[in-house]
């Protein structure tokens, strides 16, 4: 299969990042991708005959579908801006909204596990575990792609993306990101955990929540809004969880910023 190379620097390994946060586009990129391809695996098979079902009987989703089916293959759509944006308003309702919970939780899950190693291998432990589509081979990353390219970052670094709804790794080279499917076991986990949620047991559900919650950092206001509590009740168990070791919190003026600590990371990863 022909090759992506994408060529680093010193320069670029040291501004080489992960994105915590879900990326939205990407995801909408992404599932409009699995949508119109012809893999219903395990972890996407149920969601894709939702979708479907809930066509069937919605008229404005089944002409979003037809409009992201454009999008799909290249992730740029030739229609009129007035078009689009209604197209991936009714789109991300519909198909995407529903299953924000899940999808959060599948890419923390991910990203806890990129974080550990990052924290004991550094920017190439990264590049060396984005999934068998890729090889690092020191200066260069080589990716399965549809066409053979060269890609040099000249010193910019390179934002690694983890994907939820995602088959294959793409690349944006202006901004140079890598968008990357998350492990499968990930996707699989994500959301409801009958009877092997350990953390929860341990912590109760809504310490266990904002745990979660903070692997890429989180505020006590958005954090109350997440886990679905008064701020003052967020503080209370940050508190608690900060006691103990698993998150760490930064002040500055007048809001208080909340980091999981590696031995929070270690906690999570243990129930996965």
């Amino acid at each position: 299969m022909p090759k992506l190379h994408i060529h680093f620097t010193d320069r670029d390994l040291a501004r080489t990042r992960m994105k915590l946060e879900t990326d939205l586009l990407w995801e909408i990129v992404g599932s409009a991708q699995i949508l119109h391809c012809g893999n219903d695996d395990l972890a996407f098979g149920p969601w894709r005959r939702r979708v479907r079902e809930l066509a069937a009987r919605d008229v404005d989703l089944r002409m979003a579908l037809r409009t992201m089916a454009k999008l799909a293959p290249h992730a740029v759509l030739p229609s009129p801006p007035q078009r689009l944006h209604r197209a991936l308003r009714v789109y991300f309702r519909s198909v995407i909204e529903p299953h924000l919970p899940v999808i959060e939780d599948g890419v923390r899950t991910e990203v806890a596990a990129k974080i550990q190693r990052y924290l004991h291998c550094g920017p190439e432990g990264l590049l060396e575990v984005l999934g068998p589509a890729t090889r690092w081979d020191p200066p260069v990353l080589s990716v399965d792609h549809p066409h053979r390219r060269d890609v040099h970052l000249d010193g910019r670094g390179l934002v690694l993306v983890p994907c939820y709804f995602a088959l294959h790794h793409q690349v944006v080279q202006a901004d140079p990101q890598l968008a990357y499917p998350i492990r499968t076991e990930c996707r699989l986990l994500a959301g409801g955990r009958p009877g092997g949620d350990h953390v929860t047991a341990l912590l109760g559900s809504t310490r266990a929540s904002i745990l979660r919650s903070v692997v890429g950092g989180s505020t006590t206001t958005r954090l109350a809004k997440l886990v679905g509590v008064a701020p003052a009740t967020v503080s209370h168990h940050t508190g608690v969880l900060r006691e103990a070791g698993l998150i760490a919190t930064e002040r500055e003026e007048n809001f208080a910023r909340h980091l999981i600590t590696p031995l929070g990371l270690r906690v999570l990863a243990a129930d996965r």
